[in-house]
């Protein structure tokens, strides 16, 4: 697929995850020129959609994949970098960081950085769930009560000060690993006694403990630009795999105007650019309670245009210059069954009878690659695989940011 595109888009993937290789075709429709840059192998090389596949070294120092990255983008010069999962965000901020210490403030490649990422004095903040819970609370917006604890006895005197039950979260978690509801004081006994013999530097770094609302799960996926949110999706979370805590399934688009605002104000004050997704729990009063941002694009951010707001475009105008609204799109609410998430969950799922079944049958090769590696995804083991590359980028990224920022 050939582009003629002014707007050039670098989609950045370290990982499998399911909603990158969706976002290609999504690019391609609002008007890029669309490239993207990967380990070999991964889903994302099957979309038909790009017009460049660039790769990264696969056995690499994480020093190494720095510089190689930052080697694509002074070729690629594209106008704007979208990392799609953890990995990538981490990646992109190492790059950023280490630029950041050897280039002058107006170096082209630190603009299109600050773009792509937004301010990177927020960096730490956008990847650390217990400085997001307390720029949270500073923001004065809606969110669980929260401390952060390093043993059982602070969990358990947090836990009987905020109502007995909690939500536990580890640093470096994703997609819901890393998350424990504690109903009792032996669910909190279990999950720090986990902690403590798999993985004790957890406890000693301190392990976010938030006090449990009871309610549902939804997220305001958004695309910002220079801190300002440009447009953003709403979604309850009906079904998600696996378990509670984990991704989405099928959701249902929604208007939640407590979440609008919440998102604006934590964008705002990140001086975020780029794709987020910012979870919350909506009692059944209709209050949301905002509880974590996921920096990267969600599996909902490609399916703007059917709702009648599409993201991509909203980003393409606002790199040429054109105005845009965070409004809500039309004729909501609509159910959508993404795919292969609900059919992993389950192949005889009641939604496919009434919702929207989000398959690409435009692409059959990504199809087939779906098909063929979700079962296996779904079950993290391709995640669990990358973990340790991940966690020397991000150590390499802490020493980068102590100078820097």
């Amino acid at each position: 697929m050939t582009s003629v595109s002014s707007a050039r888009v670098l989609l950045l993937s370290l990982r499998n995850w399911l909603g990158a290789s969706r976002l290609p075709k999504a690019f391609a429709r609002a008007g890029f020129h669309v490239t993207t840059l990967t380990f070999p192998g991964l889903l994302l090389n099957r979309s038909r959609n790009a017009d460049a596949q660039l790769f990264l070294p696969d056995q690499s120092t994480e020093a190494e994949l720095i510089a190689a990255c930052r080697d694509v983008l002074l070729r690629a010069a594209p106008s704007i970098v979208v990392p799609t999962d953890e990995a990538s965000v981490e990646l992109l901020q190492a790059v950023a960081a280490s630029a950041n210490q050897e280039l002058p403030e107006t170096d082209p490649l630190l603009a299109l950085l600050r773009d792509s990422l937004g301010d990177f004095k927020q960096h730490r903040v956008v990847r650390d769930r217990r400085a997001l819970a307390h720029l949270t609370s500073q923001l004065g917006l809606r969110a669980p009560a929260y401390r952060v604890v390093h043993d059982l006895p602070a969990a358990l005197a947090f836990a009987e000060q905020s109502g007995q039950s909690l939500v536990l979260k580890v640093e470096e978690s994703f997609a819901g690993l890393g998350v424990s509801i504690c109903k009792d004081r032996a669910a909190i006994e279990a999950a720090v006694l986990r902690l403590a013999s798999g993985n004790a530097r957890a406890l000693q770094d301190g392990v976010l403990a938030q006090a449990f609302v009871p309610g549902r799960t939804a997220m305001r996926a958004v695309v910002a630009w220079r801190g300002e949110v440009l447009a953003g999706l709403s979604a309850l979370k009906l079904e998600t795999h696996p378990g509670s805590t984990g991704p989405s399934s099928v959701v249902e688009f929604i208007e939640q105007p407590e979440m609008t605002n919440s998102a604006r104000a934590l964008i705002r004050a990140l001086g975020f650019s780029g794709f987020a997704s910012l979870d919350f729990i909506v009692e059944e009063s209709g209050a949301a309670h905002l509880i974590e941002l996921n920096p990267r694009p969600t599996p909902i951010c490609h399916l703007g245009s059917y709702l009648g707001r599409d993201l991509c475009v909203s980003l393409r105008q606002a790199l040429q210059g054109e105005p845009s609204d965070d409004r809500e799109p039309p004729n909501l609410p609509r159910k959508v069954a993404l795919f292969p998430q609900e059919w992993v969950r389950n192949p005889g799922s009641p939604h496919f009878a009434d919702a929207f079944h989000d398959v690409p049958w435009d692409e059959p090769d990504l199809v087939e690659a779906y098909v063929m590696a979700a079962r296996q995804q779904m079950r993290w083991g391709d995640f669990r695989y990358q973990e340790e590359r991940r966690l020397k980028i991000r150590e390499l990224l802490t020493r980068l940011d102590r100078p820097s920022v």
